[in-house]
């Protein structure tokens, strides 16, 4: 027997100060002010989604590398972005051009 996850309907303006949603990857409850930062986020980007830009410079579509990482690890790591205002990609792309090219 398999789990049926909840069908969410959204009929509406959610009010984020009085419901409590909490996003499922992190466990992060969201708030007004984490929606506000998300489309700060997104406005700073120019409406780019991700992988909307070719890193390598021709049109092609940017290599990915994936890392696991221990839970402390991955939270030292979103912290570190969420106070460099960057995603999580970006402040480790950035890091590990900083470290290669030190």
């Amino acid at each position: 027997m398999t789990k049926e996850l909840p069908t969410i309907v959204y009929d509406g303006t959610i009010d984020l100060d009085t419901e409590s949603i909490h996003d499922p990857i992190t466990g992060e409850q969201i708030t007004n002010d984490v929606m506000d930062k998300e489309n700060d986020d997104i406005d700073r980007r120019h409406g780019l989604i991700p992988g909307g830009k070719s890193l390598s410079g021709d049109g092609s579509h940017s290599p990915v590398l994936r890392v696991v990482v221990s839970k402390e690890t991955r939270d030292h790591v979103q912290q570190a972005a969420r106070e460099a205002g960057v995603s999580v990609s970006r402040w480790l792309r950035h890091t590990v051009e900083e470290k290669l090219a030190a």
